[in-house]
């Protein structure tokens, strides 16, 4: 078992490479979270844990963001997650305070697991709108999650999860990405796909008229920040410190 209070969070830069030229057009900014062994957490069983404690999630991730646009590239995309669970109109001018400090960003909107969480998510995106930000509907397609039409309209992005690699073979799954893919290019919205691990799967986002792709065929561009922050910091001593499974 490890503290929660015992990790640092650092950040690792993914790119998002052009389908059809292969240059990079920017990153996708990532936390990433190891024990004092320098051993990894996946960051999905630290932000379990943190979901339990509103306060504490809004707390770690806006130092996350801070971190990611400090130490990212200003003169290219930078594409940064944000957590609905971790905003309301309270905090969200702190947000919104870093993003702007950025001129080539995007917020990456997590998708929907349920109707609250859509129209969570709707007046998220609203809000920064309003503040100029565009906005990106991450996981459209994965296994646990719905599809708000109404936020996909509102989004500036539409970015793909990887699970629809698995699903082309069957021709409704190909037809359905295709549709969405050519809804994106009549209504001017930037489409990406994860998960492009061979150049077979890059050369099928080639074939769908994807405009970006991301993944570990391009392992060799990744980039680490080598900035850390201690999660102790973050945390007011309590005398049950929370504990993940390392």
């Amino acid at each position: 078992m490890t503290d929660l209070a015992m990790l640092t969070m650092g950040c690792e830069y993914q790119p998002l490479v052009n389908a059809q030229t292969g240059t990079i057009y920017g990153y996708e900014a990532l936390a990433r979270f190891v024990t004092p062994n320098n051993n990894p957490i996946a960051p999905n069983q630290v932000f379990d844990r943190l979901h339990h404690h509103p306060a504490l999630l809004t707390q770690v991730e806006l130092a996350a963001k801070q971190l990611q646009i400090a130490h990212s590239n200003p003169n290219l995309a930078l594409f940064v997650n944000l957590d609905p669970h971790a905003v309301d109109l309270e905090n969200l001018p702190l947000f919104i305070h870093e993003f702007v400090t950025h001129r080539h960003l995007t917020v990456e909107i997590i998708e929907n697991t349920c109707v609250n969480d859509a129209q969570k998510s709707e007046k998220l995106v609203t809000q920064l709108h309003l503040s100029q930000i565009n906005t990106a509907l991450d996981d459209i397609g994965a296994p646990h999650a719905m599809l708000s039409l109404a936020l996909m309209s509102q989004v500036s992005c539409l970015k793909f999860d990887m699970s629809w690699l698995n699903q082309l073979a069957c021709s409704q799954q190909r037809y359905l990405i295709q549709s969405l893919v050519q809804y994106g290019k009549f209504a001017g919205k930037l489409t990406i796909l994860e998960g492009i691990e061979t150049a077979k799967q890059l050369n099928t986002a080639q074939e769908l008229g994807i405009d970006l792709v991301q993944g570990f065929l391009f392992k060799t561009d990744f980039v680490t920040a080598k900035p850390r922050i201690a999660l102790k910091q973050l945390i007011k001593a309590h005398d049950n410190t929370e504990t993940i499974i390392g």
